[in-house]
This record gives structure tokens, sequence and C-alpha cells, in this order.
């Protein structure tokens, strides 16, 4: 039975250049219920309008002149069939993406015979272009102080995440004084001390001079994603997109913070100088190191030495680099740095077997193939490869990755280049 339901799938991607400002990327399985539409705006990460910029999204989309409230807004999706709207603020590389999505069923389930694409395109044109203002032109008051108040609390929650904090604090670090080292929301400060004057300005600014990245997503037809890129037509602004620029580090920094925590965190931080086309590559090699159940440092540092409590890596396509991260015993901390840098250096000599690249490829390789059983992970896989093979489908993925050998991967690893070691040490509680 499932091998029959899998010969029926029909799955589509067309990627279409509506403007040298706006991309759609349409990706139709007949195996979904649902559809999910969604406008990805990017710009430069910079300090002084990140914060400015981070509230908007959930700002416009909380209420628009035609869905004036809450119970407006949502009494319409509920009269879709249950259907959704949701905004975020992603960081890319150099670059804030701000995200506006509406998901609902596909028009062949709606009882009513209602154009689902075309009413949730009709809900995103609103919260874009028509979001709800006073009649001084600015947004409401209560709605501008809700969403601060909720942002102030993220940045609290983050702050109180040690293994988060240990991360971002080793990420701010590595690229000190580049727009990546930039927090998606901007600083707490810049938060705290925001307004809501201007605030208008800035979402059509973002609006006039943004790359436009669209996703059509599910069981949906041509047309449908055809009328929701026209709607995207006269925005954007046609500035090239890239990764970050690699720049070789200098001599390791070091820094080491205390706070009262009773697991201490350990992260490491390095760039790497990757070329166009290798990102399955350094994936692998990620995998390997650290990627994985079956990789070097969960195996060695943690399982084996008993070292630390978790110990794993992660890869960065956008921003060309590697961190990795571990809960220790402050007595411990020394001897885990130690043995980290044994496993890369293990890698960069050539100690790599047969066994644990290809766990690590059939790990990769599963990944790969669920990805399209989630129309979120769909759009994450699409919109991560903005800047570079922007077409490139799991299925290829998987099949290029299944082609590399011990020697692609020792070569990957001796371009790690390591730059941070981050200390968070606990002290009294």
């Amino acid at each position: 039975m499932q091998r029959r339901k899998a010969e029926h799938r029909m799955r589509t991607l067309s990627i279409q250049q509506i403007t040298d400002s706006v991309r759609l990327t349409s990706f139709t399985d007949s195996s979904f219920k649902t559809m999910a539409l969604s406008a990805n705006l990017l710009l430069p990460l910079s300090q002084e309008t990140a914060a400015k910029r981070g509230i908007l999204p959930s700002l416009a989309s909380r209420a628009t002149i035609e869905f004036p409230n809450y119970t407006a807004l949502n009494t319409r999706l509920s009269q879709l069939y249950g259907a959704s709207v949701h905004s975020s603020v992603r960081k890319l590389g150099d670059y804030q993406v701000f995200g506006l999505a509406a998901s609902g069923i596909s028009s062949r389930y709606a009882f009513g015979g209602e154009n689902m694409a075309e009413e949730l395109c009709r809900i995103l044109a609103s919260m874009l272009f028509h979001p709800l203002l006073d009649k001084d032109g600015e947004f409401p008051e209560e709605n501008f102080s809700q969403e601060k108040r909720q942002l102030l609390e993220l940045k609290d929650a983050e702050f109180n995440d040690k293994v988060a904090y240990a991360h971002r604090r080793c990420e701010q670090l590595l690229f000190q004084g580049q727009p990546t080292g930039i927090d998606r929301y901007g600083s707490r400060e810049d938060l705290a001390a925001l307004k809501r004057q201007g605030l208008v300005d800035a979402w059509n600014e973002i609006l006039d001079t943004a790359r436009v990245e669209l996703f059509v997503l599910g069981d949906c037809t041509a047309r449908e994603a055809h009328a929701f890129g026209e709607l995207f037509r006269p925005l954007g602004s046609p500035y090239p997109l890239d990764r970050v620029y690699f720049e070789k580090p200098g001599e390791i920094q070091r820094v080491t913070e205390e706070q009262p925590v009773t697991q201490s965190k350990l992260s490491l931080g390095f760039r790497m100088d990757t070329q166009r086309g290798e990102r399955v590559l350094f994936q692998l090699m990620n995998a390997v190191l650290g990627g994985s159940a079956s990789s070097k440092l969960f195996q060695n540092v943690r399982e084996k030495e008993s070292l630390c409590y978790y110990c794993s890596s992660g890869f960065s396509w956008s921003s060309c680099s590697l961190t990795i991260d571990s809960g220790v015993d402050t007595v411990n901390m020394d001897r885990t740095e130690e043995a980290i840098f044994q496993q890369i250096e293990a890698m960069q000599r050539g100690e790599v077997t047969e066994e644990e690249l290809l766990y690590a490829k059939l790990a990769l390789k599963n990944s790969m193939g669920s990805l399209q059983d989630s129309l979120h992970s769909v759009e994450n896989w699409y919109l991560g490869r903005t800047f570079d093979l922007p077409g490139q489908t799991p299925e290829q993925a998987a099949e290029l990755l299944m082609s590399y050998t011990v020697e692609d991967v020792v070569e990957a690893a001796r371009r790690l280049e390591p730059a941070v070691v981050y200390r968070l040490k606990g002290g009294e509680c």
C-alpha cells in the first residue's frame, strides 16, 4: 500500500525570478492536504536598525485595517478551516530576515469552495501593506507595548538558557565588529529604548529596499503560485546577496565569564574557507566531527573519556563557520578543550575510518530524506540555499553526499581555523 502511494506522489519544484529583487520558489506536493505561503524580506544587519526592524513583523501582523484586532483576525482564520498566520525574524549570515507566513488546507478540501490560496494571499497582503495605524499614523500604543514587552521577555529567557547564551557569546566573539555578530533582534538595551515613532517609516523602508524570497508550498497550483508572486512585483531592491566573507583569524581569542550556574559551558568557534558548491561536503565533515551520535566528539570526548555532559558541533554555511558546544564540570574545562582539539587534529591527519564516514553519511541522508515531509522544513531548506545552489533538492544533495570520500572529508577538516574559545564558568549559586 505504501509503495502504491509513493508512486502516485507528485512533486514539482519551480524557481522563478519575478523581478531583479523578488524570487519565487514553489514546491508542489500532492501528498499534502495543506498549503503554506510566506514572504521573507532580507536586509543587511545593522546594530543601529536591528531592534527597530526586529519588532516590525510581529507588530505589522498583529492587526490590520481589515482585521483591526485579535478577535477579528482569528474569526476569519477560523472561518478558513483553522488557517494560521505567523511572523518571524531570522538571521542568515549578514542578513536579517523578516518573515510573514500563512497556512491552511488546500482549496480542494474547502467544503465551501473557497480559493484558499487567494484567501491566504489576501490576509498576508493586509498585514504587509495595510497594518493598523492610529490617528497619528503610528502603530497603536497598546500593540507596540505588548510586542516590546514580549521581545524583552524573550531576551531574558535567552539569557537564562545558558546553552544558548554560551553559543551566542561565542558567535558574537567570532564575528566581533561584523554584522554576523549582531543578534537578530538587536541588543536588549536597544529594545528597551525603542519608541514607536518612526516604526511605520522603517516598515515601509523594508518593503521598498529588501530582497524578497517568496515560497508557495504544498498542495497548490502553478496559477496560485503565480498570483502570489505577482502580488510582490512592486517590492524590494535588487542588491546582490552573498555569504560572509572569509577572514583568516589570527591568534585564538580566549574569553572567560563567570555566572552562578551549576554546569559550566565551553564553546569553540572556527572560521572555514569554503567555496561555492561545497556545502554538502562541509555538512558531512561536521557530521563526522560532532554533528551526529556516531561522531568523534560524541563517541570519544563524551562517551569514552566522560569529560562532558554533551559535546556537539554545528556548521553554518551562510557565515562559513563551525562551533563546538559542550557542558562540563568546571574542573574538566582544560581537559575537555584539549580533547576536542585532539579529535580535530586526528581528522586533519587523516584518522577517519570508512565506518565513521558511512555512519555520518547515513545519518545525513536520512535527515535529507525526511525533509520534504514538513512544509516548514522545505522552506528552511530552500531559504538556506539563497546564496548558493538555490535549486538543489534534498535528493540531489543526498546523491552528492554519498559520493564523497574520506580524503574529501579530511581535506575539508584541514580548512578549520580556530578563532574563539569561550568559557562560561560556574560560580556560587
